[in-house]
């Protein structure tokens, strides 16, 4: 008798919850169930919060739900993120004669191996196209070898030094390849390259460093992943931005009057410097800045 009252009082508990919300499931999207948290009263066990209605949407789901949404999404592409693709091994690069002969100025990006470089060559839109691959990285070479003042002799098919850069000329007699064309990345074949690369970027003063967001954020680039970034599409970018810094500081200016022009620049910041110290009473430490190992 007494186990039969329990049974009854069970079942009755049982059909009263039911129609509550503790017990309401979730949608079938949602594969889980909400629970309202409950707690003791003397002989009653009721919730924390007053039930919703047997229509409300639950707020609170099992972890059981959150890991199976997660494993419908691990399905689809958009939620993984992209591997950047390594360009194929460009055997010709590696003749000596390929920076003489390869093909230069065929498509759209606008480039010439002779003569020295033009407003044309240096305008955003064709800059723009070094970034988004709209040309072999030849092309992004010549261009920057034309800023830095080599000239492309056509009857002994050859690359002179002929307006180089003094400090440049130094290190660099020849043009040296600053993407790394081969695109072989063993330390054996790569690593020319990738000095040829440093050296560039060293050369750009801070104040330029974020040149390409401020020049070509209006086409469209707004910076690269750091998961879609390969060895060419970084070079490429440092190509980009140091010709933009040319373009912007150095173009069209002797080596005399670049000379002129630093010394101007800095003898400006240190008037600045000393007003300001006078104005705070203070003295103002100088701010850190990368060493810059100019071209000139």
């Amino acid at each position: 008798m007494e186990k039969m009252k329990i049974t009854c009082m069970t079942l009755i508990a049982f059909q009263c919850l039911s129609s509550t919300s503790a017990f309401i499931p979730l949608s079938i999207s949602q594969k889980g169930f909400a629970i309202a948290p409950l707690q003791r009263k003397g002989h009653l066990i009721v919730p924390l919060r007053p039930f919703a209605t047997a229509t409300a949407a639950p707020t609170t789901t099992t972890n059981l739900s959150a890991e199976a949404k997660n494993d419908d999404d691990s399905g689809s592409d958009e939620s993984k993120p992209s591997v950047p693709k390594l360009l194929e091994p460009f055997v010709e690069a590696l003749d000596p004669k390929y920076k003489c002969r390869g093909d230069v100025g065929k498509g759209d990006f606008i480039v010439s191996r002779t003569g020295g470089p033009t407003n044309e060559e240096l305008s955003n839109e064709n800059l723009y196209k070094i970034l988004m691959l709209e040309c072999n990285d030849l092309e992004v070479n010549t261009v920057v070898w034309k800023c830095l003042g080599y000239r492309f002799d056509e009857d002994a098919e050859e690359w002179t030094a002929a307006e180089v850069f003094p400090k440049w000329n130094e290190k660099y007699p020849t043009p040296p390849d600053l993407i790394g064309m081969a695109r072989m990345y063993s330390k054996e074949v790569d690593q020319p390259s990738l000095k040829a690369n440093q050296s560039i970027v060293r050369s750009v003063p801070v104040d330029n460093k974020q040149s390409l967001k401020i020049h070509l954020k209006p086409l469209g680039f707004t910076g690269y992943q750091f998961a879609e970034l390969t060895p060419n599409k970084t070079r490429r970018a440092q190509c980009a931005n140091w010709l933009l810094y040319y373009r912007e500081e150095l173009f069209g200016y002797t080596v005399e009057e670049l000379r002129e022009k630093r010394t101007l620049k800095k003898e400006a910041e240190e008037v600045e410097k000393r007003r300001l110290e006078e104005e705070s009473g203070k003295t103002t430490e100088d701010e850190w800045k990368p060493p810059v190992t100019e071209v000139f």
